[in-house]
C-alpha cells in the first residue's frame, strides 16, 4: 500500500513541479485553460468515468448517505476553525468537506479492496463529484444561482454518465474515443496549472495550507468514525469510507477557485500541502479501515 502510495503521489506531484518550474521565471496566464478544463475537458472526463462504468445505485443508499454526511460534517466542523482563524470559510470549508477521491481514491481503493469493490469506490466518487460541482461550487462562487450550477457542463455530465451507466446504453466507440481523449487532458492539464499558481502564493499563505492539510484528513476521519459504527453498510463499504475520509483536498478546489476568483493562491497552498502531508493520513485511514472489517 506505501508502495502504491507513493507511486500514485510522485506522477502528481512532477506534473505540479513542472508547472512552478515553467511559470517561475516566465508570466503564464492559465485563466484560459482553466476555462477550457472547466467547459469541456473536465466533463468529457467525468462522462467517460462514469459512462463506461456499471455499478446499481439503487443497492447502495446507505453509502450514497454515509457520503453525503461525511463531506457535509467536514464542513460543518471545519467552519468554526475558519472563524477562528479569520479565514474566508468559504475558501476554507470547500476543500476540507471535497476530497482527492479520483486521483488518489479511486487507485488506491482498486489496490486495496480489489476489482470487485472498485464499483462502490466509483459510487462515493460519483457521490462527492455531484455535490461538488453543485453544493462546492455554490459555495465558492456565491453570487451563482443554482439554476447556473444545476446546467454546468460538469453537472450535466455528470447526469448523463449516471443515465448511461444505468441504462447500459451502448455507446459507440466512434463517440466514446474522442471524448474519453479530450477527458485525458484534464487531470495533467489541471495540476499543471495548480503550479503556476504555485509561484504566487504567499508566505503569509503557508498557514492556512498546512492548517488545511490536517483539518481535511482529520475532519473527515472523526465524522467517519462517528458515523459508520451507526450505519448498516457491508464490511467493505465501511472500510471504503474511512479511506475516503482520510483523503486530502482535491485539486478540482483550486480549479473552481481560479475560475471565480476565490483568493486562488491560498487554494493553491491548502491543496498542495494537504496532498504533501496526505502520506501520513492515507495509510492511518485505510489501517481503521481494515480493521472495521474485521469488527
Amino acid at each position: 500500500m506505501i508502495d502504491q502510495l507513493i507511486s500514485t503521489m510522485i506522477p502528481v506531484t512532477a506534473v505540479v513541479l513542472i508547472g512552478f518550474a515553467y511559470a517561475y521565471n516566465t508570466h503564464v496566464n492559465v485563466s484560459v485553460a482553466n476555462r477550457l478544463n472547466t467547459e469541456i475537458f473536465l466533463p468529457a472526463l467525468v462522462f467517460s468515468a462514469l459512462a463506461t462504468r456499471r455499478f446499481d445505485a439503487g443497492l447502495d443508499g446507505w453509502l450514497i448517505a454515509a457520503t453525503a454526511i461525511i463531506v457535509i460534517g467536514s464542513g460543518v466542523v471545519a467552519l468554526p476553525i475558519a472563524r477562528w482563524m479569520r479565514v474566508d470559510a468559504k475558501l476554507f470549508c470547500p476543500p476540507m468537506m471535497f476530497s482527492n477521491c479520483g486521483t488518489l481514491g479511486l487507485p488506491l481503493a482498486l489496490l486495496a479492496f480489489g476489482e470487485r469493490e472498485f464499483p462502490h469506490a466509483m459510487l462515493l466518487f460519483v457521490t462527492t463529484n455531484l455535490m461538488f460541482f453543485t453544493l462546492g461550487a455554490y459555495m465558492i462562487g456565491s453570487d451563482l444561482s443554482w439554476r447556473r450550477i444545476i446546467a454546468s457542463p460538469v453537472v450535466m455530465a455528470t447526469v448523463l454518465g449516471i443515465l448511461s451507466s444505468l441504462l447500459e446504453l451502448p455507446l459507440p466507440r466512434i463517440v466514446l474515443h474522442p471524448v474519453k481523449l479530450l477527458g485525458d487532458v484534464s487531470l495533467p492539464l489541471m495540476l499543471f496549472s495548480l503550479g503556476v499558481r504555485m509561484t504566487a502564493v504567499r508566505r503569509s499563505d503557508l498557514k492556512v495550507g498546512f492548517a488545511g492539510a490536517l483539518v481535511c484528513p482529520m475532519a473527515g476521519l472523526l465524522i467517519a468514525g462517528l458515523l459508520v459504527p451507526w450505519l448498516p453498510l457491508a464490511a467493505e463499504h465501511r472500510a471504503l469510507l474511512f479511506l475516503f475520509a482520510a483523503l486530502p483536498p482535491a485539486v478540482v478546489n483550486h480549479l473552481l477557485a481560479e475560475s471565480y476568483l476565490r483568493d486562488p493562491e491560498k487554494m493553491a497552498a491548502i491543496v498542495v500541502i494537504g496532498n504533501a502531508v496526505s502520506v501520513l493520513f492515507i495509510p492511518f485511514g485505510l489501517s481503521i479501515g481494515l480493521v472495521s472489517m474485521t469488527g
